[in-house]
């Protein structure tokens, strides 16, 4: 470096010093003062020794002794605040031998360093003598006393003076202190400008090198480097506005791209689920709401167990992937939603990975199966259906032809038996038990043939009537309540009358079975944006969880002395309408049965106006 950096190294040289200098001014200065305290405080511990070693003297001179008791020693401990005091009585004969005897008086019971000739000579002719201990920690006064004619006693009291040492020591540090400072100064003001230059040509160096530094007069090469860097801040601001830039236009593509994203995610039937490595719902599209039954700001940001506790199988396909690593394949899984919906859902869980393979959450799809599990429940009726018709086409023939003939024999017998009245009884009882065969025989039929719909519109209120009508006497004896409710007059719908007549009794036979005595049985009719809804509810014992979802298929009841034919036909007779028939738990007892007919294109859409009927042993 030229003139110019010389002169800058001299300026902070320059400072190194006057800083250190202000450091050692200052060390000095807490020296002095240290020395001051210490002095101060020496002069008032030798004040209290003084006046502690006048009255000890006062006391061996008045009483003539030249031991002073425990006791009085204590007194003057508490009352001139000394540690303790020493007597030593000695004649004139033993002066010479005195230090020499003082020292073996006080060895390894305190720290007086013992006395020197003149120290004693002072004594003798009636000084008073005060110094420290080995240790700095004790300040000791001596003074000769008088107790008679040729006898004397050495007199010596200590005094607590650890303070003292402590200022004592503590000067001696800040003066190495000073010492150590004044060496400094000499190696502060020669090596640390190099070191604090030194980025300062290292950023010169590398201008040039980059070509980028701006020649000066040759007398100022911090000018020049500042007149550099300029030009290279500048360049790169120019250079981080380019970037900005170019940052908000990947950002906003990045920003299209997750809209897209959460576009698709909204759209696609399937529902997506995702969660992150500590358990919480980050993910959660418009499907799987449809599907669960869930509210998505109910959802996103809790914990998984937390947001889906009433559908466990979730829970137990995250519990899998995070805790143990399984992610799972296609899987069926039946669940019951919050609104006491049953569906069937096909699930898969998978692994969420990042850009370096690292395990982020995991994602489950949801895919709402109920509908095929409707349409394979369907094609297995359908089938038993089918297999059930081909039966009974070919047994029926026979099987009428055996009833015939068994009941022709009964009432023959019947003629020939009017004068034995038992015989006449027992032929009867057989007769009817093989009408009774023949009226099942006629359902087989009925349910297997093809039917075919004489469609015309029909109000299902007044459809309703007549089959409440037809269970009057049955209700009225049972005790049943029997509540009607109409949402509007006029719901109709387009069907065959003796057919949706023949579901509306088989379901209503069902639920006075159910309901029993004193039981209550609730219809109501209602319209949707396209179907016209029938839902008949009973307090009855339910459906047992055995034969849910079974109770449709041929044969199988819930009656003992059921058939399993009319549900079945039910069934068969709602589907050619182009409607749909359910049956579940109703809410706390009970069953209820919802049927869905196509509405008749003719119907006006209004509010619901509650027409409700209430029949008590009708």
């Amino acid at each position: 470096m030229r003139l110019t950096l010389g002169t800058y190294e001299a300026e902070v040289r320059l400072g190194l010093v006057v800083i250190v200098l202000l450091l050692l001014v200052l060390n000095i200065s807490t020296i002095y003062l240290l020395h001051h305290v210490k002095r101060q405080l020496t002069a008032e511990i030798d004040d209290r020794l003084d006046a502690a070693l006048t009255a000890a003297a006062r006391y061996t001179e008045n009483n003539q002794t030249a031991e002073i008791e425990s006791s009085q020693g204590d007194l003057f401990g508490r009352q001139y605040g000394i540690t303790g005091i020493r007597t030593h009585p000695f004649t004139t004969r033993e002066i010479d031998s005195l230090p020499a005897s003082l020292g073996q008086s006080f060895a390894g019971e305190s720290e007086f360093p013992g006395l020197e000739k003149d120290a004693m000579d002072d004594l003798l002719a009636g000084h008073r003598l005060f110094r420290f201990g080995k240790t700095n920690d004790v300040r000791f006064g001596l003074v000769v006393a008088q107790i008679s004619p040729g006898r004397k006693s050495l007199i010596l009291v200590g005094a607590e003076a650890s303070i003292v040492g402590r200022l004592g020591d503590a000067a001696r540090t800040a003066f190495y202190v000073a010492a150590a400072i004044l060496i400094l100064i000499i190696v502060l003001v020669i090596s640390i400008p190099r070191h604090i230059l030194k980025p300062f040509k290292l950023m010169r160096e590398t201008a040039r090198s980059a070509g980028m530094l701006i020649p000066s007069d040759g007398k100022d090469d911090v000018a020049e480097v500042i007149r550099s860097y300029e030009i290279i801040i500048g360049e790169l601001k120019n250079n981080g506005a380019e970037l900005e830039r170019l940052y908000r236009e990947s950002s906003s593509k990045v920003d299209r791209l997750e809209r897209i994203n959460d576009y698709i995610l909204e759209s696609i039937g399937a529902g997506v689920v995702n969660v992150d490595l500590g358990g919480r719902v980050i993910g959660f599209n418009r499907a799987a709401s449809e599907i669960l039954g869930y509210d998505p700001q109910l959802i996103v940001g809790r914990h998984y167990l937390t947001a889906f506790s009433q559908v466990m199988q979730v829970s137990l396909l995250f519990d899998a992937v995070l805790q143990r690593g399984e992610a799972t394949g296609p899987r069926e899984i039946e669940l019951t939603r919050e609104d006491g919906a049953q569906v069937w859902l096909g699930a898969e869980c998978s692994i969420i990975y990042d850009d370096h393979d690292r395990v982020v959450g995991a994602t489950a799809v949801l895919t709402d199966m109920t509908e095929l599990k409707k349409l394979q429940n369907d094609l297995e009726t359908n089938r038993r259906l089918a297999a059930l018709g081909e039966m009974t086409a070919g047994l029926a023939h026979q099987l009428r032809n055996s009833l015939a003939a068994i009941s022709g024999f009964c009432q023959l017998l019947q003629k020939k038996s009017t004068d034995h009245p038992a015989l006449n009884e027992i032929a009867g009882s057989i007769r009817g038990e093989a009408n009774t065969s023949e009226t099942m025989i006629s359902r087989f039929l009925t349910f297997a043939r093809p039917l075919s719909l004489v469609e015309e519109t029909l109000n299902l209120k007044q459809l309703l009537t007549e089959c409440t009508r037809k269970f009057s006497v049955e209700i009225e004896s049972k005790d049943i309540s029997l509540t009607v409710d109409c949402a509007g007059e006029e719901i109709t719908v387009s069907g065959d009358r003796l057919l949706l007549k023949e579901v509306l009794c088989n379901v209503l036979d069902n639920a006075v079975q159910a309901a029993g005595k004193g039981g209550q049985i609730c219809v109501r009719v209602e319209m949707t944006q396209s179907s016209a809804v029938v839902t008949i509810t009973d307090d009855g014992p339910g459906i047992p969880e055995a034969l849910r979802g079974k109770l449709f298929t041929p044969f199988v009841s819930s009656k003992p002395s059921g058939t399993g034919l009319g549900l079945a036909l039910t069934h068969k007779i709602v589907n050619l309408h182009r409607g749909s028939v359910s049956l579940g738990p109703a809410a706390g007892r009970g069953a209820v049965c919802r049927i869905e007919l196509p509405a008749w294109a003719g119907n006006r859409m209004r509010p619901p106006v509650a027409s409700a009927a209430t029949h008590k042993n009708q």
